[in-house]
């Protein structure tokens, strides 16, 4: 069972969810489930651009829920954030707050549409949020943009579901090709680089070292 709660003041609202949810969204109608673990799962599949993606999401009531993915072949991120009752318009700048734990607030600006908000995260910034919710207890997400209250979700099963997301990942990723070989310079533009020079024919012998030519006689004394 996975838990997502929002508090409203001093009340909480709480509702159990089956990991069945994860796929409840349309744009991800082509995702499927790989691993759960704890709160969380492990899903990949082809988004709403028919990009291969692979990610960790939990859900929570009236139709949270919190998702990152990564597309094939991007380093970077994609957190998003889903509310079956948002109506948010095309494209609008949506700010938010993420908190794991005891950890500095790590502010964001995404793009929201419809009931859904988008935040791109760059790999650098992506790295030390990932190792926060491997080891920590609990997520906090703030809004203020607008009146949405705080969401809080527990990580338990992060460490498993992050594990399952990279060996994912590695999946994706397509075979390396041998490239050129490198060159210490860059030819300029419009100049072709100088063919490598042939290596030198081998022989099945060793040749024998050449002989020093012999001296030139010294001529006789003139009486």
């Amino acid at each position: 069972m996975t838990r997502l709660t929002l508090l409203r003041g001093t009340a909480a609202l709480a509702c159990c969810l089956s990991a069945a949810a994860l796929i409840a969204s349309p744009a991800r109608a082509e995702m499927h489930q790989t691993y759960a673990s704890g709160q969380w799962n492990a899903f990949t599949g082809t988004n709403a651009e028919n990009h291969p993606v692979c990610g960790i999401a939990t859900s929570g009531a009236e139709g949270r829920r919190i998702a990152i993915e990564q597309k094939a072949g991007e380093t970077g991120l994609q957190l998003m954030l889903d509310k079956a009752t948002w109506n948010i318009p095309d494209d609008t700048s949506v700010d938010l707050t993420v908190q794991i734990d005891r950890n500095a607030a790590i502010p964001f600006s995404g793009k929201g549409s419809h009931n859904q908000i988008t935040v791109d995260i760059p790999f650098e910034q992506s790295i030390p949020m990932m190792r926060q919710l491997r080891a920590g207890t609990v997520l906090r997400v703030f809004f203020p943009s607008g009146n949405e209250a705080m969401w809080t979700g527990g990580l338990t099963g992060t460490g498993n579901v992050i594990n399952a997301f990279n060996d994912c990942r590695g999946s994706l990723m397509p075979a390396s090709a041998p490239g050129a070989p490198t060159q210490p310079y860059t030819a300029p533009a419009g100049q072709a680089a100088p063919p490598a020079a042939p290596p030198a024919a081998t022989q099945p012998f060793k040749p024998a070292p050449a002989e020093a030519p012999a001296p030139a006689p010294v001529p006789a004394p003139h009486s």
